[in-house]
């Protein structure tokens, strides 16, 4: 499906397009300087609306269409595209994969575990590696696991450590899970979409469970960036004079709605807006995600790292190291010289004095190495989508030493492969006597352990009264949520939602329970749904607060085609006493996820309280049987076994339980009181 078949479903009114010709209609593209229409993959057509921008902005143009945000999502291009589908085959999760052309040109992509074939409409990206998009059932894009390498001219599985996991006997993307490519985790309108394309709407309908998505512009273009005025202005140009000169912070918003690990609050959001005000940012509080020091570890990108960095927290954004139309760095990092451009001078940032760093005596690496970069010791590396290396935003300094402590990663070690955690400590104690790595140790120690959950609040509250950049502040009452809340707990949360920051205050309302009542009602919407939702019980009966009550409907409704939307759906029924609409929403849930536990796990609970305790049963034993290593759902399964009266599988339930985390405390509580209770 070619795009000009796009532009009247998808794309803006005609007078939308329009701008700069004074009859108000839109020029061929033959009209438009031939630098304009200069592009290796993509017809002009294709973004009409960025072309006229591209009519007065040349040379703003022309980087842009050489750049990863315009190669975001194109057509295909027979030049590009011919090779992957030339007979080529793929073994992946027990399927095989083969991408071949037809007789009239078409790309298309065969399954043997589904026994379909699909074609090829769009393609995503383009370098290290590119993915194909074919149309789902529902009327959704899905990419499947396979991508294609152009360096190696060959196709790979993106989820090559699934693919051990299953050598190894454990199950991983199977036809039905949530997970598998043709599964809703792998939906590109809900997981991909709106970071490659331009003003994207999801249009999700939950009735029928079916997509009619939009996008005015394919790639990250012109529009996205720039945000549209309902009518071009007196200049005919498209973005009216008071929307031109936008803040860094808007600017810097802008990128991390794509460049950030986040949920969607909604799908609303334009340039110009807060990103606090339509996505919760991930904070490294649960295992598997981020290391307990805030680098990335998971397919985490840049926002959240900046964000609990010292150079985030000074306000070091996006555009100060990349350019904002080639999307390249200002300066290279090869030699130094885009750090040294402020830690060679100490150029204070926002009032905030830089290190001054001397590149002679700063590293132990010999200066002609590649180890004497900044970025291999404080942005390392590491592969994501298995081929694609991604640097680290956090601009931790390496510390073996917690390495050897706690088995997270460390630069020195990355690089030196074969160099102990202990050895990389001693020469790293030898080169900097006085390490700033020590002063952070705490807080990584006390992060670490609260991710294990055998947390202490002691040990949290002492590191957050001394932290000064507010992602951490965040971070650490949000694992301060999950302490119980004594007086000094709530204190230092009271104290947390007086922040200027959004992200403290929201964190904040999750630890102050049902004194966060006052946030519900907070400026920003990150703020109002943490207040709000843990309350819904109370709000739904609270007429002055039924603003707050749509807002949350409409929060769960944005995520409602994800198993986690539509257990918000359920709670929200619930709290309204309409049981038979929490049942189906939770029925859905499993639907979208069959493999997972946590719909299971939440469905039990709903059943138990319906006194539908076989049913319920089911339930949990087919959660243990989706998680088998995972010891809350074992200790929920010895519960629901102990309220039937059955003790003794109970006791077995939580035995597993403590054995696979010997730090889950309810569990070994349980296990001990029904140790003594059989006893007798």
């Amino acid at each position: 499906m070619g795009v000009r078949r796009y532009l009247i479903q998808f794309w803006l009114p005609v007078g939308l397009l329009c701008s700069c010709d004074e009859q108000g209609s839109t020029p061929p593209a033959a009209a438009l300087p031939p630098e304009v229409l200069q592009s290796e993959h993509w017809n002009v057509q294709a973004v009409p609306i960025s072309a006229r921008c591209g009519a007065c902005h040349i040379k703003e143009f022309q980087q842009w269409a050489g750049s990863d945000h315009a190669w975001a999502l194109r057509e295909l291009n027979p030049a590009l595209d011919t090779e992957p589908f030339h007979r080529q085959r793929l073994k992946a999760h027990g399927s095989e994969l083969t991408f071949s052309a037809n007789r009239k040109g078409e790309l298309l992509l065969a399954d043997t575990q589904t026994q379909r074939e699909f074609k090829a409409e769009w393609v995503l990206g383009r370098r290290p590696l590119v993915q194909y998009l074919v149309k789902a059932d529902d009327g959704g894009w899905h990419t499947p696991s396979a991508a294609w390498d152009v360096v190696k001219h060959e196709w790979f599985d993106m989820f090559e450590a699934d693919a051990r996991l299953s050598a190894e006997g454990l199950a991983a993307r199977q036809v039905g899970d949530w997970g598998h490519w043709l599964g809703r985790g792998m939906n590109w309108n809900s997981q991909c979409a709106w970071c490659h394309t331009s003003h994207f709407r999801k249009n999700y309908h939950p009735q029928t469970d079916t997509f009619a998505s939009t996008w005015k512009e394919p790639g990250v273009s012109c529009i996205q960036c720039h945000r549209l005025a309902d009518k071009p202005a007196a200049d005919g140009c498209m973005v009216a004079p008071q929307q031109r000169s936008l803040s860094a912070k808007q600017m810097h918003d802008n990128c991390a709605t794509c460049h950030a690990r986040r949920e969607e609050l909604d799908d609303l959001f334009v340039v110009g807006e807060a990103f606090d005000d339509h996505f919760r940012l991930e904070l490294p509080t649960i295992q598997g995600i981020f290391y307990p020091n805030g680098m990335q570890q998971d397919e985490d990108y840049c926002e959240t790292g900046l964000r609990l960095s010292r150079m985030g927290a000074a306000g070091v954004m996006c555009l100060d190291c990349h350019d904002p139309h080639t999307a390249t760095l200002k300066l290279p990092q090869e030699d130094n010289s885009l750090c040294m451009r402020c830690h060679a001078t100490g150029t204070p940032v926002n009032g905030t004095p830089t290190p001054v760093i001397d590149m002679a005596t700063h590293t132990p690496c010999p200066q002609d190495s590649k180890g004497a970069r900044c970025v291999e010791c404080h942005m390392p590396e590491s592969n994501y989508m298995a081929r694609d290396p991604r640097r680290d935003h956090s601009f931790n300094s390496p510390d073996p030493q917690l390495t050897a402590e706690l088995g997270m990663p460390n630069a020195c070690t990355m690089c030196h492969a074969g160099m102990s955690a202990e050895r990389a400590a001693a020469v790293v104690q030898q080169t900097y006597p006085q390490q700033k790595q020590a002063a952070v140790r705490p807080r990584t120690r006390a992060v670490h352990a609260a991710m294990a959950g055998h947390g202490e609040a002691a040990a949290l509250l002492q590191v957050l009264e001394q932290e000064t950049v507010p992602g951490w502040q965040a971070t650490l009452l949000e694992l301060l949520a999950q302490q119980p809340p004594t007086a000094e707990v709530m204190q230092a949360a009271h104290k947390a939602a007086q922040s200027p920051v959004p992200m403290v205050r929201a964190a904040a309302a999750r630890v102050l329970g049902e004194q966060a009542l006052p946030l519900v009602n907070d400026p920003v919407k990150l703020v109002r749904r943490a207040a709000a939702w843990p309350l819904i019980d109370r709000l739904v009966h609270m007429p002055q607060y039924a603003a707050a009550v749509r807002e949350q409907e409409q929060i769960a409704l944005c995520r409602a085609e994800q198993p986690n939307g539509a257990m918000q759906l359920a709670v929200l029924a619930l709290a309204r006493g309409n049981r038979t609409e929490a049942e189906q929403q939770y029925r859905r849930a499993i639907k979208l996820d069959p493999a997972g536990p946590v719909a299971y796990v939440d469905f039990a609970v709903f059943l138990a309280q319906e006194s539908r305790l076989s049913e319920a049963l089911d339930c949990m034993l087919k959660a243990a049987a989706a998680a088998p290593q995972d010891a809350d759902v074992q200790y929920r399964l010895g519960l629901l076994l102990a309220e039937m009266g059955q003790y003794e599988f109970a006791y077995t339930a939580f035995e597993r339980a403590v054995r696979l985390n010997p730090q889950h405390a309810p569990a070994q509580r349980n296990f001990e009181t029904l140790k003594q209770y059989l006893k007798k």
